[in-house]
């Protein structure tokens, strides 16, 4: 039975990870947040400079001086797999930062100081599974895959210097296999980031995560690897208006291949000052989401013959004080396309 099980549960968690992100524990952390983010193909680690920083790099949460709420909400096309046209997929996530110097706190660490929390909910139901009975009669049966992740998030200026900024976050993990015997686990993860302005135009970012450990109710113990994430950005002027953005990532999993992230972003962004309604920017973007850069493990070729290909729109507005962004992401992916809601606010 647990065999079945989890076959089933492989093949359904392809659903929502990339190529062969389903290895490590809590594989739904892995999918990513923001359509912005996502838009660019996941290369976001020198990027990060609104809400979803939480999750690609706390140290980017100093550059957030402004409390914001973002959310954003996934939808996927049809699937490719007829055996898994039933399964119901999930994917939420909802962001908070909070700045310290909007509540007149003293800073504690350097400046710049700003909190974050958010949360990610990944849920697959109705997953069928066949078992046997005590008499050994078949009995065919659904569960439900639960999900959740809690983030706790800080970063700041280091030592009032503006172009180094650093952050920590902190996971609580919860998982539950419905209707399975001591399929149950909470666990944690920790991760650290730094980000460096090396000059107005080109941007460092470093981020490294402990791994999930994830205790099961059976006694069972899953244990992640060390992940290390090394970006760097670049903005091209073309006019005071036009600007390109492009980044790359490079991440490197312990016992998988070298992989890469690639992506662009054309803005072009309005002057709107003392205006009190009106758009101050829109974003075309395209990204390379997860390219194997080596051969260890005889992965490249596999994963590279089905790259994840990612195409986005962005909108920002503003009325009387407030900012909003809307942003959408497309994604081609083996078993079907996927299309990602974000909307940040900013208060």
């Amino acid at each position: 039975m647990i065999k079945k099980v989890l076959i089933t549960l492989f093949a359904a968690g392809a659903f929502s990870a990339a190529a062969y992100g389903g290895t490590d524990p809590a594989a739904f952390l892995n999918i990513g947040v923001g359509a912005r983010a996502m838009g660019m193909g996941g290369a976001y680690t020198s990027v990060s400079d609104e809400p979803s920083a939480i999750y690609w790099n706390p140290a980017g949460l100093s550059r957030v001086n402004r409390i914001s709420l973002t959310a954003m909400g996934q939808s996927l096309g049809a699937v490719k797999w007829e055996t898994l046209r039933d399964i119901t997929p999930s994917y939420q996530f909802v962001g908070l930062t909070f700045p310290f110097k909007q509540f007149g706190f003293i800073n504690w660490i350097g400046t710049d100081n700003t909190f974050g929390a958010g949360m990610i909910s990944n849920s697959l139901t109705d997953v069928t599974y066949t078992t046997l009975d005590a008499s050994g009669k078949i009995v065919r049966d659904t569960f439900d895959d639960l999900e959740k992740a809690y983030y706790l998030s800080y970063g700041f200026s280091l030592l009032g210097m503006e172009s180094i900024s650093v952050g920590g976050t902190f996971k609580y993990i919860s998982q539950e296999f419905t209707k399975i015997e001591g399929a149950k686990a909470t666990g944690y993860d920790f991760e650290a980031g730094m980000l460096y302005d090396w000059n107005n135009y080109t941007t460092l970012g470093i981020v490294m995560q402990r791994g999930v450990i994830l205790n099961w109710e059976n006694g069972a113990k899953d244990t992640g690897t060390l992940t290390t994430k090394f970006g760097l950005s670049r903005i091209f002027l073309f006019t005071d208006s036009l600007s390109l953005l492009g980044s790359a990532d490079l991440v490197q999993r312990q016992n998988q291949p070298l992989f890469g992230h690639f992506g662009t972003e054309l803005g072009y962004d309005r002057n709107v000052s003392g205006s009190i309604v009106g758009i101050e920017g829109i974003y075309l973007r395209f990204g390379v989401d997860g390219a194997a850069l080596e051969n260890r493990y005889d992965y490249m070729t596999k994963i590279n013959n089905n790259l994840n290909y990612t195409a986005g729109l962005g909108l920002r507005m503003f009325y009387m004080g407030f900012a909003m962004q809307l942003d959408y992401v497309m994604g081609s992916y083996r078993l079907g396309d996927k299309n990602r809601f974000s909307v940040s606010i900013y208060f």
